[in-house]
């Protein structure tokens, strides 16, 4: 994303270079304790260029909340939070180590509830007054635009849907949904005072900024983790998150993140680090600990951040999506993870493209963990009429006429090629039925005559009539979702998608937007009827 700040970290032959870091809006650095991690945290914040804020959010935090926010300038208490003094003097970098971090920028205890709570008041008081200057002078309503409460009271209700929370003259309440009971914040458990307080901190925190969050996983419950930083990310969009873990668990939901494995510091300037590679190609050790997390894995096709993968881990959220390239690999990582369940106990799934594949061959790859989705390929589950349709009425168009054009438009393109659609299926039965050839014949006569038997027991006539008729019939008077589940052409969904008018890849990118949003539930809908249920 062009608008977020660069990322560099110290050369790892310790030459004192800097290397910068590609990313998609977040990094996330992964190590065993002990290994630096915090003090690499440390490091960026150092030594990253005067012209980008970096704001970093300790492990060593103390979560007392105040009976009341002192009430301060906005001036005051951005200052206050981003640099540890109120003063503009004294309100920068060279200030910074002392100030916010007392000297010790590694290991200081943050004590910044307070200054976190006046800032999001004083962000509200500044919106406050701009608007009302702004409606003085015109003399007409003007909308109010969100300040940083509003946002954090919106995701909070998302996130926390069971607690109400209040953020009023200085005071923070909360209010038991199904009880009515209110009480103070701090009366708070620690996982809603961590919450708070980092959506506080991430929401804050300037346009354009490094966000480096250390322990971002600590006092959250795991249900709550992966939707409070999906939601901060997207609410900080110009930012770049850079989380510092030694849970694997949390690493593994960052999805298109860039990885940053830690494997040692020599405690003075020097980090041993690299970027950690696609799956097959770990290093042993890593590989190892990322077994040790015991989240159910579903090996999926596709590249790592590829649109196969975003829809996956879009579908499976609570699971660890693992894109395998083609499908044969897929197959043989699923079957060889499963055969080897006494030795690491996680549960291991396979997901592949129904292709041209028989429902015999479909059931056989269930029997051994691996599913076909109900479509042709996975490009087409986005086109199926339940999404077709929402997204429709989403952009203002009329779903019925959307729907209509574009079964119309796949029959058409499935018109021109039916014979070759026909072949390929008829092609992948025959090799299906040849792969099932025995090995008990012994002796060349033996063996030809089993090949011989087996050919001449597939009737290449009746299964390319009964082939011709599938796609005639889907070509003249099929349904779009029954084309969707028969159709492979990768023309497909760029033909369709160009209904909406959204420009090259618009409308997937809307769909998997959707996908991470409060209309999240109405597109899985949708979707969900052509995944198996894991």
């Amino acid at each position: 994303m062009s608008n977020q700040p660069k990322l560099f970290l110290p050369a790892p032959d310790g030459s004192g270079h800097k290397i910068e870091i590609a990313h998609n809006g977040s990094v996330v650095i992964v190590g065993a304790n002990g290994s630096g991690k915090s003090r690499l945290g440390a490091w960026i914040e150092k030594n990253t260029g005067a012209d980008v804020i970096v704001h970093r959010i300790s492990a060593q935090r103390a979560l007392d909340l105040p009976d009341y926010a002192v009430m301060k300038s906005l001036e005051q208490s951005n200052n206050d939070l981003l640099w540890g003094n109120e003063n503009s003097q004294y309100a920068n970098q060279a200030n910074k180590w002392g100030h916010r971090w007392g000297g010790r920028p590694e290991t200081h205890m943050q004590n910044d509830y307070g200054k976190v709570l006046s800032t999001l008041f004083a962000r509200s008081a500044d919106r406050d007054k701009k608007h009302t200057k702004a409606t003085r002078e015109t003399g007409k309503y003007i909308e109010v635009p969100d300040a940083p409460i509003d946002a954090l009271i919106k995701l909070w209700n998302e996130i926390l849907p069971h607690r109400t929370i209040l953020l009023d003259d200085g005071k923070v309440s909360v209010r038991h949904v199904s009880l009515g009971k209110e009480y103070h914040g701090k009366e708070m458990s620690d996982g809603e005072r961590v919450a708070l307080y980092l959506m506080g901190q991430c929401l804050c925190a300037p346009s354009g900024s490094i966000l480096v969050i250390d322990e971002p996983e600590i006092h959250l419950h795991s249900s709550i983790m992966q939707a409070l930083w999906n939601k901060l990310e997207e609410a900080q969009p110009d930012c770049l998150f850079v989380y510092i873990t030694h849970d694997l668990n949390f690493a593994s939901t960052r999805v298109s993140t860039t990885s940053i494995w830690v494997k040692e510091f020599d405690g003075a300037s020097k980090w041993s680090w690299e970027v950690v590679p696609e799956i097959d190609e770990f290093p042993e050790s890593l590989l190892l600990e990322l077994l040790g997390n015991r989240r159910t894995i579903v090996f999926v096709e596709g590249e790592k951040g590829g649109k196969d993968h975003s829809i996956y881990q879009s579908v499976y959220r609570n699971y660890h999506v693992v894109p395998r390239s083609g499908c044969q690999r897929v197959i043989e990582s699923a079957r060889a993870l499963r055969l080897n369940e006494a030795f690491h106990h996680i549960s291991v799934f396979g997901l592949i493209d129904r292709d041209y594949r028989t429902e015999a061959e479909i059931q056989g790859l269930a029997n051994s963990g691996v599913h076909c989705i109900d479509v042709a390929e996975i490009e087409n589950i986005l086109l199926n009429e339940e999404t077709l349709r929402f997204v429709a009425k989403n952009q203002l168009l009329d779903p019925d006429d959307v729907v209509v054009r574009a079964t119309a438009m796949a029959m058409d393109m499935l018109k021109n090629e039916i014979e070759r659609q026909a072949s390929l299926r008829t092609y992948r039965v025959i090799e299906n039925r040849l792969s099932q050839l025995g090995t008990k014949p012994v002796g060349l006569d033996a063996i030809k005559k089993s090949i011989a038997d087996s050919a001449a027991s597939i009737d290449v006539d009746t299964i390319f009539a009964e082939n011709l008729k599938l796609y005639t019939d889907l070509s003249t008077a099929g349904k779009l979702n029954e084309i969707l589940k028969f159709y492979n052409n990768k023309g497909l969904v760029p033909n369709i998608c160009s209904i909406f008018e959204l420009g090259k890849n618009g409308y997937e990118k809307l769909v998997l937007r959707m996908l991470n949003s409060n209309e999240r539930d109405a597109v899985l809908n949708g979707l969900k009827q052509y995944v198996p249920a894991i």
